[in-house]
């Protein structure tokens, strides 16, 4: 009985340990398979990708296909691929279109509940804030072209610049090129009303210079100041860029025999000189020394580096009246200007040589008034002028001095006696009683 049970307890250990070792090679092999389920459910599912997308790719060939075809039949267009659109979220997309420019975003006062103190500011200010304009606002640039002085697109080698003729005209002329039309014309008036801003006044007459259109192109006028006269050359704004001095010295002895003979000018040798600086006060343009009425001089730069030649036509002579039978023979007073070929530093480009020939009209209209001693002999307009400064100014004195203190002496003792009958009625004289006798 024993040996029995032994054998049939090792028996039953024995299927024990086979069975366990079976169901652990099964478990193995479900678990393998489940992995190779995994696996080709994975690589079916990727191959249906690769299918849908080889589709679609197919579809998007044709679409080209179909517009490729439509754009070579439309007149033989260059082939262009079909831009895909992006949809973008912009300031069109959330706002309504209006023919107008939509007014500035404020707060309301009860709904978006503003401060009172900020609520009040803007009933306030609201009124003074500009409106949105219809069109932008114009750039700087556009504001320069517009308002900007008229341009010369050339300037001739050769002008000639007419000098009042008392045959012709005192109050008006040209600058022309030589024997051809007119560049600029000029005119000379007593009050200065076509130059824009405020000027320092003067009691000399205002040369004014016109386009060929009437189109205005600056002003020039001999202004006095501390340091003696000087002429201004401004541009059509006027605002002042050349300026010209004149400067006289007298050499003491024997006079020029020719001057004293023509001009009457016997007290010694008078010499002129020019200088002229830009708006910079810098020197850019010189005369030497010449003599009365010369009739040809040179203005160059101060390193000596020749401008122009300017020569006076034969025929006159600035301080000649000619009666009305030699007008009838009398030629044109010009004064002839020739450039050099290459002006030093700025005289260089051609259009900046128009205040050489302002210059020349303000020295020829000086040299008709011009005395033997030199000196400039004041004309009509000058004359008016201070008569009319000495006259205002005289009125603001009367009216401020001379009127009250009249009011004073005429009107302050019936002024005193109303005052103290005034009083004396309503405030009289009584005597004064003590409120107590201790």
């Amino acid at each position: 009985m024993v040996g029995s049970s032994g054998i049939t307890l090792v028996a039953a250990v024995f299927c024990h340990v086979v069975t366990s070792i079976f169901a652990v090679q099964v478990a193995e092999t479900a678990a393998n398979l489940a992995g190779i389920r995994r696996v080709d459910t994975a690589l079916h599912t990727h191959a249906e990708r690769q299918a849908d997308t080889a589709s679609r790719l197919r579809g998007l060939r044709s679409k080209a296909n179909v517009f490729q075809k439509a754009s070579s039949s439309r007149g033989g267009l260059k082939h262009m691929q079909v831009p895909l659109y992006v949809p973008k979220m912009g300031l069109a997309n959330v706002t309504d279109p209006t023919p107008f420019p939509p007014p500035p975003p404020v707060l309301h006062p009860w709904k978006d509940m503003q401060p009172l103190d900020t609520a009040v500011g803007n009933y306030i200010i609201a009124g003074l804030i500009a409106q949105p304009t219809v069109t932008p606002p114009p750039s700087q640039s556009s504001l320069d072209l517009a308002f900007a002085c008229p341009a010369l697109l050339t300037w001739p080698g050769e002008v000639s610049v007419s000098a009042p003729d008392p045959c012709g005209s005192m109050e008006s002329g040209g600058w022309n090129v030589s024997g051809g039309d007119m560049q600029i014309g000029w005119s000379q008036s007593c009050i200065d009303t076509t130059s824009p801003g405020i000027t320092a006044p003067s009691m000399s007459p205002v040369f004014t210079y016109t386009m060929p259109n009437g189109d205005l192109f600056g002003t020039s006028q001999e202004v006095q100041s501390l340091f003696g006269k000087t002429i201004e050359i401004r541009d059509c704004g006027g605002a002042t860029v050349f300026t010209v001095e004149e400067k006289i010295y007298k050499q003491a002895g024997e006079p020029d025999s020719d001057a004293c003979a023509k001009y009457r000018s016997c007290d010694g040798v008078l010499y002129f000189q020019y200088f002229i600086k830009n708006n910079r006060g810098k020197l850019v343009a010189l005369t030497g020394y010449t003599s009365i009425f010369q009739d040809s001089f040179d203005i160059t730069d101060p390193a000596g580096g020749l401008i122009v030649q300017v020569s006076r036509n034969a025929g006159w002579e600035p301080p000649d009246m000619p009666s009305e039978a030699q007008c009838a023979d009398a030629k044109q007073r010009l004064w002839m200007l020739k450039y050099a070929g290459s002006p030093p530093g700025d005289w260089a480009v051609v259009t900046a040589q128009w205040p050489i020939a302002a210059m020349m009209t303000m020295l020829s209209a000086r040299d008709q008034s011009r005395q033997p001693n030199g000196s400039v002999m004041a004309s009509n307009c000058q004359v008016m002028k201070t008569s009319g400064w000495i006259l205002l100014i005289a009125v603001v004195l009367c009216c401020c001095v001379c009127i009250p203190m009249a009011i004073f002496l005429v009107c302050s003792a019936p002024i005193l006696r109303f005052l103290e009958e005034a009083e004396t009625r309503l405030l009289p004289k009584r005597m004064g009683k003590p409120q107590n006798y201790n």
